[in-house]
């Protein structure tokens, strides 16, 4: 299906997704909040109750997007593009929690994907799940839906509060020959031949067509393209010998200058066979992400919906498959902290795209401001919406606070110029984004002091912030 470009509209004013309590709060807040905005638009402006389509995935490189052709023409050319869009922690559940709480891993405390520190059972006995994007959207009246991965962990019956409809992956998803879903509280199983996004596309599908007449948010979290790559059939075999791609990081050369629990001996024949086909298999599982996000902008045009729906698209975590000489997440290097993001919707500027540093822990403002609701109580993000006109205005972040706590622990910033991390043990990373894009040269020192000390000063102000200290710690 090749949904039609928007009608183009003349200049707009208007407040994102302002709701009937809007107009009871001070202007002031209502700017900070991101509910204000005067911005020419491109296409059909929102009306006071958008719906909100999010499609997350796991375990994705930035760079595998140009092989999905779909969300290339459905959204890309349809919306913005952002260049420098990072998770703050890359790992799955701490990334997860960051997506729905709209806060820094230090401060939603699940550092992990497993029980104690992190997981399902920990977001749940923490009562994160109590205060979510997903409840605030639904006390705000909307319809809303979850579809897919959950955290690592989950299981069972429980259903959190806040998704009206609920299809999530339970248990072991890895099995060879069937997987579970908790459907509303009820259990069922599937076999593995029934491909697992295909049936994410379908339950999502059929939401989207229920709820036509009402306001209503949808997050679809696939599995794919993490391993083991299980491909619609369709799509088997449709990157065969696909050769991995070998930048400048890829088996550097050099990792002298890397922490000591870094490095490690260059990568082996076995290791780089090994790569290729986790390569092949991450494109292959994406095809049928790429049929999911096709299909459902195709239902979202059929139903009439789709000039009043944001369609989100991002991972949990990036994936290094050979950069210094690792298969990994979970390190403060760009393969791993990058993630796609791409944004269509009302008033977003068609086929554009931002530079400006932007990251998970804005998404639940962002939809917040969309769509009229409360965010989750104190978020440390901000609502990227002045950045989702064709004329970007206002002050923006300068630093991003990245962190990890997991095996070697590690806490940076990411500024437009620079990457600087700080390991547990005494490691220092500084690396100049401007020269060395593949970060193979740490230059931490001989870094002029300064520098150092402005990144160290920064760095101490945002690894322990919260809530609005976040955001004045970033300019």
């Amino acid at each position: 299906m090749n949904p039609a470009s928007h009608p183009k509209v003349g200049t707009t004013c208007r407040g994102p997704g302002t709701s009937a309590v809007a107009h009871l709060l001070p202007l002031a807040v209502l700017a900070v909040l991101g509910l204000l905005g005067c911005a020419p638009s491109e296409e059909t402006t929102a009306s006071d109750s958008p719906n909100v389509l999010l499609v997350l995935t796991d375990d994705q490189p930035a760079t595998t997007v140009r092989h999905m052709p779909k969300l290339g023409e459905f959204v890309g050319e349809r919306g913005l593009t952002f260049e420098r869009a990072y998770l703050a922690d890359p790992l799955c559940c701490p990334s997860r929690a960051t997506i729905l709480t709209g806060k820094y891993t230090h401060n939603h405390r699940i550092t992990n994907n497993h029980h104690r520190k992190g997981g399902a059972r920990q977001f749940r006995e923490e009562g994160l799940h109590r205060d979510t994007i997903g409840t605030r959207l639904e006390e705000a009246g909307y319809a809303t839906g979850y579809f897919g991965k959950w955290m690592n962990g989950y299981e069972g019956r429980h259903v959190p509060p806040g998704w009206g409809r609920w299809f999530a992956f339970s248990g072991d998803l890895n099995r060879l020959d069937s997987y579970e879903v908790n459907a509303d509280g009820q259990r069922r199983v599937f076999p593995r031949e029934q491909n697992e996004t295909d049936l994410l596309r379908k339950e999502a599908e059929d939401f989207v067509r229920d709820h036509r007449d009402e306001p209503w948010m949808a997050l679809v979290a696939t599995h794919a393209p993490h391993g083991p790559y299980w491909p619609p059939e369709r799509h088997e075999g449709s990157f065969d010998g696909v050769k991995l791609p070998r930048t400048p990081a890829f088996d550097e050369d050099d990792v002298s200058g890397k922490p000591e629990a870094y490095r490690r001996p260059p990568l082996s024949d076995q290791e780089k066979r090994q790569l290729r086909r986790s390569y092949e298999g991450k494109l292959e599982a994406l095809q049928g992400v790429d049929d999911l996000v096709g299909g459902l902008v195709g239902v979202l045009k059929e139903t009439g919906q789709l000039e009043n729906t944001y369609v989100v698209y991002l991972t949990d975590n990036g994936y290094l498959l050979g950069e210094h000489r690792h298969e990994a997440k979970g390190k403060p290097y760009e393969g791993s902290i990058r993630t796609p993001l791409l944004v269509r919707g009302p008033g977003v500027p068609a086929g554009e795209s931002r530079g400006q540093i932007v990251a998970n822990v804005d998404l639940a403002p962002t939809i917040a401001g969309w769509t009229g609701a409360s965010p989750p109580e104190n978020p440390d993000g901000r609502s990227l919406a002045p950045l989702l006109t064709s004329s970007p205005s206002g002050s923006w972040r300068k630093a991003l606070l990245i962190e990890h706590f997991v095996g070697s622990d590690w806490t940076g910033l990411r500024t437009r110029t620079h990457t600087y991390v700080e390991h547990e043990g005494g490691d220092k990373e500084l690396y100049d984004m401007r020269k060395d894009h593949y970060q193979l040269e740490n230059i931490h020192d001989r870094a002029d002091d300064a520098l150092l000390n402005t990144l160290e000063e920064r760095l101490q102000d945002l690894k322990d912030c919260a809530g609005a200290q976040c955001r004045e710690a970033e300019r």
